[in-house]
């Protein structure tokens, strides 16, 4: 489960029943203490005989009650059942599974009993509450803060944009074509001109141009031009208003472009992985690090003490990047990528995999920079030896820079396409 990072608006809270009686003001109020979450098919969201005290709300898509006994019913968000808390009484009676993909809010009893008081009290009961959600506690360290929300699930996470959402989706479905992804891309005008600029870019001419988005995706493939939509969704989101942590934000991008360009390399190298694959897991793997330094633009203070911001990234950056990861409904190898970087003895059982593959190629990345000292070396890390890589020389390790330089450049021109 995960959350999307958006507020629900008045208009959703409207919709249920417990809720359309409240007034605008309140409504208001509630949205700033309510985030919308997301879980896929097959995960339970509410467990029988749990006793925590909160209101589920379906936004979107179709959920199964079964009870002690086995019995079980269906409740999807169009059904007038769905206007009004599921499974309600504490405790809880059933076990709520998601059949398909859905979006929910949970909103707090006790807030739920402070909003629907006296018109005299509930004001001010709802503000005392909406403090104990921390929404006006400006007081707290950023590392406090940031905890806190991550805890309760209130931190805000970057969101994707809707093509690459959609185009997620559609190849869920394996009958998908190029025709279905190319009309999903045509909803972008600006995504389309870079997918054509790509299809005809040196990496993937082979004949004749490309001149529409359909003949593109064809050229590319539906999953290449997966990759490259998100790789391009992601450039975006490495942007930040903070003078302070532009330069910052700057070397994170410069730094996962390498690390993505390495990884390609290496991943061609062992012949174990999907290169492209690998590339966009090394573009993914600090993607916790932009949630961070986003939500600190809110502390200054904090934000201009490096040793602070740098200590609070290596605690935090794999659980926040894993939590985006998954609520962008990534496959679990890359939700590991984020969570395992720079956990450098990890030694999980079995082959190796992208979250090994990239902690080798941040390795690399770090050679002839001042981190190196910092590092331990190839042969003391338990991914190395995974990756069975031989006898890697100095040599070979230059080597793979080189490569992976020659990549990046490519990687750089395709990026900056349109």
């Amino acid at each position: 489960m995960g959350s999307t990072g958006m507020h629900p608006s008045v208009e959703i809270l409207q919709k249920y029943h417990i809720l359309n009686s409240l007034s605008e003001d309140q409504l208001k109020l509630l949205t700033r203490a309510l985030v919308i979450k997301r879980a896929p098919r097959g995960k339970k969201v509410v467990e029988l005989g749990a006793e925590e005290s909160y209101s589920f709300f379906l936004l979107a898509g179709d959920v199964v009650l079964q009870a002690k006994d086995g019995s079980a019913s269906k409740i999807s968000h169009h059904d007038t059942s769905a206007k009004n808390p599921i499974a309600q009484l504490i405790p809880r009676l059933y076990d709520v599974t998601a059949v398909t993909a859905i979006e929910y809010i949970h909103v707090d009893n006790h807030l739920l009993a402070g909003l629907t008081e006296h018109p005299d009290v509930v004001r001010k009961k709802s503000e005392e509450v909406f403090l104990d959600y921390g929404l006006e506690k400006t007081t707290k360290t950023l590392e406090q803060s940031l905890n806190n929300d991550l805890t309760n699930e209130r931190l805000y996470l970057p969101s994707l944009p809707d093509v690459a959402v959609k185009i997620g989706k559609a190849l869920e479905d394996e009958s998908t074509d190029a025709e279905r992804i190319a009309k999903i891309i045509q909803s972008d005008v600006a995504m389309t001109a870079k997918i054509i600029h790509v299809a005809n870019s040196a990496m993937y001419s082979v004949r004749g141009p490309a001149d529409c988005c359909a003949a593109a995706v064809v050229r590319l493939g539906v999953h290449t031009t997966h990759r490259l939509v998100l790789s391009f969704a992601l450039r975006e989101l490495f942007n930040t208003k903070s003078g302070v942590l532009k330069e910052r934000m700057k070397a994170l991008w410069a730094h996962s472009l390498q690390v993505s360009a390495v990884s390609h390399v290496l991943a061609k190298l062992t012949g174990q992985f999907n290169p492209e694959h690998a590339m966009l897991a090394g573009l993914l793997h600090d993607i916790g690090e932009i949630a961070i330094l986003t939500y600190a633009e809110k502390f200054p203070e904090a934000a201009n003490d490096e040793a602070q911001m740098e200590q609070i990234l290596t605690d935090m950056r794999g659980s926040v990047g894993s939590m985006i990861l998954r609520s962008w409904d990534f496959t679990e190898d890359l939700i590991q990528v984020a969570s395992e970087a720079e956990n450098w003895q990890r030694d999980s059982s079995g082959s190796p995999d992208y979250a090994d593959l990239v902690n080798v190629a941040q390795l690399h990345c770090f050679i002839g920079t001042p981190r190196i000292q910092e590092m331990p070396t190839l042969d003391q890390v338990p991914a190395f030896h995974k990756l069975a890589l031989g006898e890697f020389t100095p040599e070979m390790s230059l080597l793979v820079l080189e490569k992976a330089t020659e990549r990046l450049a490519e990687t750089e021109a395709l990026l900056n396409a349109g």
